[in-house]
């Protein structure tokens, strides 16, 4: 799919949240291309005996849908500048919803923009932190 990058957003918007269905096939296509075949991400017998009592999705996959709302709204600016300092709080089970909501500041500053991060499960922080990119001259700095 190919992406078209939203450069209406200015600072102090906030990016449109968007979702993700977690499945074990998500899980089990994301495995295969990563190469991390932990038992926890794809044996559901295996992850049942474990503290979680069941798979849990890669942390690397809520990163790369934090990754993607950035792309999406900054397009090549974001694989160019993009930053990210993220903290995971919680695992992602098959079947979660992932909202992945973006807050852009009302300013740049040193030339960047630090955007708040969050991604939430049924209302609950599983990844949060700070994204940034660099500012285009049109967005002024501080």
């Amino acid at each position: 799919m190919t992406m078209t990058p939203d450069h209406t957003l200015q600072p102090g918007a906030t990016l449109p949240d968007r979702v993700h269905k977690v499945t074990q096939p998500l899980i089990d296509a994301y495995a295969r291309v990563s190469g991390d075949h932990n038992p926890l991400h794809t044996d559901p017998e295996f992850a049942s005996t474990t503290h979680f009592g069941g798979t849990i999705a890669h942390g690397m996959m809520t990163l790369a849908f934090a990754s993607a709302a950035m792309e999406a709204w900054a397009g090549p600016d974001w694989a160019q500048s993009g930053a990210m300092d993220v903290t995971f709080l919680s695992p992602v089970l098959p079947g979660s919803e992932v909202v992945v909501s973006i807050e852009v500041p009302d300013a740049a500053v040193d030339g960047r923009l630090e955007c708040r991060i969050n991604c939430t499960v049924a209302g609950k922080a599983v990844l949060t932190g700070a994204v940034s990119i660099a500012a285009k001259r049109n967005m002024g700095t501080t």
